[in-house]
């Protein structure tokens, strides 16, 4: 099973990196897309330590398709980071973890991936569970979807086309090539933002130490913890069905939810959640279905 130590472990590493995103774009920034690209472009110098470990590992024409899945990784991050700007954590964390059903029906269709009828049931609880999460109290209906869901429509679609093309690729190339070529498509397909003078501007003034040093430590280490994730993520799609290792990236709701506790207990205030008892009761049946949803995945 360690397909599942790999995704489980990914999946508490993206939590980590998607508070100090929140911490980030709810006090020390303007424009959501000047943060992922300062984000990207740091993100440079993980890619340049791989390839001094593994070597380029350039294979013609299977490494410009990693460049394309991480085009996609791109488009999707451009959705989440909308939607953080927003949205609660949890509640965004929660809403794109939809995207494993279209993984589910993609895998079966396209790669061939035959799984069990509990594997399927386990997947389908994940997903549930995090939409219970997502859940909001209304005044003028008793429960609203989130208003971030608007953006994350292309995030379900992306997030399927990058989970799809990292399986299909590996049966090409290595994981570490990978994460070069597709953090390379990432690279250069946000790179067009960077045209526009205000998002220019902000882009290049995270990384003025005077500035703000607060600012770039927290960068970095969002971006220690966004690579462990990526690349934990890729070794788990060598090792286990595609399907599978996107459910089980539907623990992160419940994982972050027991990082901001924690957080509340040490600084209180820092980032703001609903704690209502119908709102705690919503994310307590949601995180019963995530045990029975993992017990069947795994």
């Amino acid at each position: 099973m360690d397909w599942f130590i790999f995704a489980l472990a990914s999946t508490a590493s993206f939590a980590v990196a998607v508070l100090v995103d929140k911490l980030l774009l709810s006090c020390c920034t303007r424009s959501s897309a000047a943060y992922l690209v300062a984000l990207i472009i740091f993100q440079q110098v993980f890619v340049i330590l791989v390839a001094a470990f593994a070597g380029a590992g350039f294979i013609y024409p299977v490494s410009f398709y990693g460049m394309v899945a991480g085009a996609a990784q791109a488009a999707m991050y451009i959705s989440y980071m909308r939607a953080l700007q927003i949205e609660e954590a949890t509640r965004v964390t929660s809403l794109i973890f939809v995207y494993p059903v279209l993984v589910f029906l993609g895998s079966a269709l396209l790669l061939g991936e035959v799984l069990s009828p509990g594997h399927y049931l386990g997947g389908i609880l994940l997903v549930i569970s995090a939409l219970l999460v997502s859940y909001r109290p209304s005044p003028e209906r008793s429960i609203a979807f989130s208003p971030a869901l608007k953006h994350l429509f292309f995030f379900w679609i992306f997030a399927s086309v990058y989970a799809i093309g990292v399986k299909y690729l590996l049966s090409f190339m290595d994981e570490w090539h990978l994460f070069i070529w597709s953090s390379l498509g990432t690279l250069l397909a946000v790179l067009p933002f960077l045209i526009d003078n205000d998002i220019r501007a902000e882009t290049f003034g995270f990384f003025r130490l005077s500035v703000n040093p607060f600012l770039l430590r927290a960068i970095l280490l969002e971006e220690i913890f966004d690579f462990l994730g990526r690349l934990l993520s890729i070794f788990a799609f060598a090792l286990g069905p595609v399907a599978l290792v996107s459910a089980v990236g539907a623990l992160q709701p419940s994982i972050m939810l027991v990082y901001i506790l924690a957080l509340s207990l040490f600084v209180p205030g820092l980032l703001e959640e609903e704690m209502d008892m119908r709102t705690l009761s919503m994310k307590v049946a949601a995180g019963v279905l995530v045990v029975i949803g993992v017990y069947l995945v795994s």
